[in-house]
């Protein structure tokens, strides 16, 4: 079978592509072939389907209705090979598609490490559906959970197990949780949430060998020598991009899939987006992966925009994180631990339950962290974007009640307008 527009992978960006092909072209042949147990659910929501707070159905961001409305062949098989000379994918089932444009939407795996004293099966990830089933199934019988990591993943999991009853353990090499994306009061902040909630936080700690306890109880053995008891174990490193297939394609591959701005890889009729490919972080000035949603979203549509003909530019992302874990609301954005010299300016209101942080550069705001009032989130954003100079008015960036009002004349009226 040949299709005019193939797209591996079915998540955030494969709906944006299809999405915007649509728009511009409404009789192309398109196909998406995803190796999920379905295509089109938010995997943000995973932590909820397994804290009980959503089912699948609240999950799916796109109906399976919006695949056949917009006349998509969807394909439940994996890819396993590409052959960029003749435009053609091999299927792990043993089939063949033939394509005139590709478009690699195919994400992350999970990052695991070795670990002695267990086998590979009974190391458990949480980046997918089916991992949160699996979890999910084992918890009847698990009540000590240990989660090694503390990013994202790992924070999340915790949250999701301490509704579900669990104790949990979470354990996290670097000193401090989210460590990539907070500063160190807030991430002391959120250790002492997490810590009211029942979680035990081990941070600066690795898990050196696992034994076996009797049953399924494992008992970990950490690197400084205290011990712990599981009854199961939760790998929540991290997510690397998955560039094998790409490379084995012969096509160009830094950390991540390397594209231009119109998400064109180094071969012109493939192209790629999301957590698999490196975008521009204006906030960083460099081009890197960015695992975010939004940033699969906005970079899909454009990949389908140029493979349906439309000349389209994505002008570029950076991280931020908006969560709410053990109800803290956090929002982050841009540079959060500069390592070069910067103004950085804070508030901290402990009666209120609140932490802001800006850093600045040459007058610029190149990031930010809001956690418990997070309501400016969406104007320093603006003012960072866009590359405003706030000197004249820094002394309000973190004022309770900063807002429109306090900007000067002729940047309040630029915002009004844009």
């Amino acid at each position: 079978m040949r299709f005019e527009h193939l797209i591996v992978g079915g998540s955030a960006g494969a709906v944006s592509a299809v999405e915007a092909i649509r728009s511009v072209d409404k009789g192309a042949s398109i196909a998406v072939v995803y190796d999920e147990e379905v295509p089109g659910y938010s995997r943000p929501l995973i932590p909820h389907f397994l804290a009980g707070e959503l089912g699948l159905d609240g999950m799916m961001f796109r109906s399976m209705e919006f695949w056949s409305k917009n006349r998509v062949r969807l394909i439940h098989d994996a890819v396993v090979e590409v052959d960029p000379d003749d435009r053609v994918v091999k299927l792990a089932g043993g089939g063949r598609l033939e394509y005139g444009r590709m478009l690699l939407a195919i994400g992350g795996e999970p990052i695991t490490p070795e670990l002695e004293g267990i086998d590979r099966e009974e190391l458990y990830t949480f980046t997918t559906l089916e991992d949160a089933e699996r979890i999910s199934t084992r918890l009847s019988e698990a009540h000590r959970v240990a989660v090694i990591g503390g990013g994202f993943i790992g924070i999340s999991l915790a949250e999701a197990l301490t509704k579900r009853g669990k104790k949990v353990i979470l354990i996290e090499l670097k000193p401090r949780v989210l460590s990539q994306a907070l500063d160190e009061r807030a991430s002391r902040i959120l250790e002492g949430k997490m810590a009211k909630a029942g979680v035990e936080v081990l941070t600066g700690r690795a898990v050196a060998a696992v034994h076996r306890e009797g049953g399924r109880t494992l008992r970990l053995e950490l690197d400084n020598g205290e011990k712990r008891l599981s009854d199961l174990l939760v790998a929540a490193i991290g997510v690397k991009p998955k560039v094998h297939l790409a490379e084995e394609a012969g096509i160009a591959v830094n950390s991540g899939i390397t594209v231009d701005e119109a998400m064109r890889t180094s071969i012109p009729e493939i192209y790629a987006c999301g957590d698999v490919a490196e975008v521009y972080d204006f906030a960083h000035g460099l081009h890197r992966p960015l695992a975010l949603w939004p940033v699969a979203r906005g970079s899909g549509k454009i990949a389908g925009y140029n493979m349906a003909g439309l000349e389209a530019l994505y002008e570029g992302a950076t991280a931020m994180n908006a969560m709410n874990y053990f109800n803290a609301p956090i929002i982050t954005a841009g540079l959060v631990n500069p390592k070069s010299p910067h103004l950085v300016l804070s508030r901290l209101d402990e009666r209120g339950g609140s932490y802001s942080r800006i850093v600045l550069k040459d007058g610029l705001i190149v990031g930010f962290t809001l956690l418990g009032e997070v309501e400016q989130a969406g104007l320093l954003l603006y003012l960072m974007r866009r590359r405003i100079d706030v000197r004249r008015f820094k002394g309000k960036l973190l004022h309770p009640q900063f807002g429109l009002s306090a900007l000067p004349q002729k940047v309040r009226r630029e915002v009004l307008w844009k």
